[in-house]
């Protein structure tokens, strides 16, 4: 199966396109921008460049987050307009998900999927990698300060490998608190590969993919704007 992958969880994003589980273009944002400015421009390109016309894809897989709730509205929407053009299967994967399997090598097995939420908080989940291509949730998908993740992690107690963009952002910090206990990706490796939304969905696009009616963002906490609404209403 012929498998586009789309992950705008934050302003470095990726796209691909796979071959069943085998990766045949990716494009990894090294600077942030804007995806809604870049999307289809860059997959009419890597399409153009690997011999593919827009018809040949027989499968979308879309990362719903957490991550930047504009980003995510615009992978979405994106990935829901191919799928209904083209009348093809969509998947939703966890962005945190989706995250670990860029510590597939990673000798401890063991992966921190951070994503920056801003207003100095950290989407988080520690996973299990020694079983491969599916990764097993430590610590559940949340939200929180970085001295209350970094207090779960210690906890945790054995060492592991951080990645995502939340590992960037508060690399000076986990450094520090966590000593020995982690180590943060380098290069390519700390930022989204959108071929693992492929690896992980690919079973599930071959029976049928999910309703592309009750696929939506997984925000995890409310946006700005909700907060605003809610406190004006009490």
């Amino acid at each position: 199966m012929k498998i586009l992958s789309i992950d705008t969880t934050s302003m470095r994003g990726s796209i691909s396109l796979s071959d069943g589980a085998t990766l045949v273009a990716l494009d990894r944002q090294q600077a942030p921008s804007s995806h809604s400015e870049r999307l289809f421009g860059k997959l009419d390109s890597m399409l153009g460049e690997i011999g593919w016309g827009i018809s040949d894809i027989e499968g979308v897989a879309v990362a719903i987050g957490p991550g930047s709730f504009t980003g995510l509205r615009t992978g979405l929407a994106a990935a829901k307009g191919i799928a209904l053009s083209l009348g093809i299967p969509i998947a939703g994967v966890s962005s945190l998900k989706s995250l670990a399997l860029n510590g597939a090598l990673s000798p401890s097995k063991v992966v921190a999927t951070l994503i920056d939420a801003r207003r100095g908080e950290i989407y988080a989940a520690l996973w299990d990698l020694s079983a491969g291509n599916s990764p097993k949730e430590i610590i559940a998908e949340c939200v929180l300060p970085p001295e209350a993740l970094i207090a779960k992690l210690r906890q945790f107690g054995s060492p592991f490998l951080a990645v995502g963009d939340g590992a960037i952002a508060y690399r000076d910090r986990l450094s520090v608190d966590l000593g020995d206990l982690i180590q943060i990706a380098e290069g390519d490796d700390i930022l989204p590969n959108a071929h693992n939304l492929a690896v992980l969905a690919s079973e599930r696009l071959s029976s049928g993919g999910d309703d592309l009616k009750k696929l939506v963002p997984n925000y995890i906490r409310q946006s700005d704007a909700e907060i605003g609404f809610l406190g004006k209403g009490k």
